[in-house]
């Protein structure tokens, strides 16, 4: 059976607007696959969901080395001549990933990605549940 994702392509424009210096973005699952993205042609899209995934990928054994803090990626950036490169969490096998011009606020992109991420995961239902105590 085919699942239905939402269109998810509003919450990455709210964040692109919302800093100038972003590229563009998009939502990935952890194989490469481009779920949403705004600001990039299909062929881009694609090809920057790889990239996402494939860094995701790398830093999660860093993730695990702290397992009492659940050995889950927070942020994970790259940053070469031009730009950064940042992948945030978005729900269980899903990353936002954002391609950003040098000149940015770092911290004021991680905590707009960390919100975009916590609302489109709540859309897609891949949010891990919180344990409820008990």
């Amino acid at each position: 059976m085919t699942q239905h994702q939402p269109d998810l392509s509003w919450a990455l424009r709210d964040l692109a607007e919302s800093i100038p210096e972003i590229r563009f973005a998009v939502v990935a699952s952890s194989d490469g696959k481009a779920i949403t993205a705004f600001g990039a042609d299909p062929d881009d899209a694609d090809r920057f969901a790889a990239i996402v995934a494939g860094l995701q990928s790398l830093a999660q054994p860093v993730a695990e080395q702290f397992p009492k803090n659940k050995g889950q990626l927070r942020l994970a950036g790259i940053e070469v001549d031009g730009g950064h490169l940042f992948v945030v969490r978005a729900g269980t096998e899903t990353y936002l990933g954002v391609l950003a011009k040098t000149g940015l606020d770092q911290g004021l992109l991680g905590h707009q990605m960390r919100d975009c991420a916590r609302r489109m995961g709540d859309l897609l239902g891949t949010v891990p549940r919180q344990e409820q105590p008990g």
